[in-house]
């Protein structure tokens, strides 16, 4: 290799080094403990966070940097949750990483809990299996997604998808799209908005209750096994039927659609 092309390729490696990095963190006591890290994100990047068992509840802050604080706890077998953070540019993830357990008898797998301060203008993307999920004041696009756990989010600007099994789904103060989607659980929300892109909340064993203050666009509520309460001033060409209500509330063509199977409908 010439020494021009030895050195671009070192400039490569050491541009990439500096591009990426990753730190772990995995408690080395069998105990119960709390570990905290600080780490730099630029706003506008992106932020991914897996989790298992255990919540995640993120938080904005005007800061630059992101906190992490995991509570931890080990399995029957003194095993840790390890947690890795890579970054980029323009990118975070923090995943849990769980040990691999087989055979029979009685185990208990490790935990670790996640709560995270981010910068305001971040776009997060949050998945967990047997945990909460909580989300507020972020300025990004947000996916949200777990199995067995609610779903809470406060004060989001941009759109949000947000789908869990079994759990509720609770929203204020949502200005973006909405793509929401439960099983087993209720949807509650107020202070919607839409901004223009559409709303849809969707569940099969609960109920729906929205408050639709200010709320514009063509909607259509339906229910199978359920009644429909519909009180929502400003509504026109209003059809309410048994198990079915569309109506139009000038300003915006977005359609607005809500379904359940199971569960009532309350629309205020």
């Amino acid at each position: 290799m010439s020494r021009p092309v030895a050195a671009a390729f070192a400039v490569v490696l050491i541009c990439a080094s500096l591009a990426a990095q990753s730190q772990v963190i995995q408690p080395a006591k069998a105990e119960a403990t709390t570990e905290t890290r600080v780490l730099p994100l630029a706003a506008s990047s992106s932020l991914k966070v897996k989790n298992v068992n255990g919540f995640i509840r993120v938080e904005a802050w005007d800061r630059e940097e992101v906190q992490f604080m995991g509570e931890f706890k080990p399995s029957s077998k003194d095993e840790q949750v390890k947690v890795v953070i890579e970054t980029g540019q323009g990118t975070m993830e923090i995943r849990g990483e769980y040990p691999k357990h087989t055979g029979w008898g009685s185990y208990t797998g490790p935990q670790c809990k996640m709560t995270l301060k981010v910068p305001r203008r971040v776009a997060p993307n949050l998945e967990t299996v047997n945990g909460d999920i909580s989300l507020s004041s972020t300025q990004g696009k947000a996916t949200l997604n777990t199995v067995n756990g609610g779903i809470q989010v406060a004060n989001l600007v941009e759109a949000l998808k947000a789908e869990t099994v079994n759990g509720s789904i609770t929203l204020e103060q949502s200005k973006g799209s909405l793509d929401l989607q439960t099983v087993n659980g209720g949807i509650k929300g107020s202070g919607l908005d839409g901004q223009g892109q559409g709303i849809k909340a969707q569940t099969v064993n609960g109920s729906i209750q929205l408050q639709l203050g200010g709320l514009k666009g063509r909607f259509r509520a339906t229910t199978v096994n359920g009644g429909i309460s519909f009180n929502a001033k400003g509504a026109e060409q209003v059809e309410v039927k048994k198990h079915r209500v569309t109506a139009v509330f000038p300003g915006s063509d977005q359609a607005i659609n809500i379904q359940t199977v199971n569960g009532a409908i309350t629309l205020n």
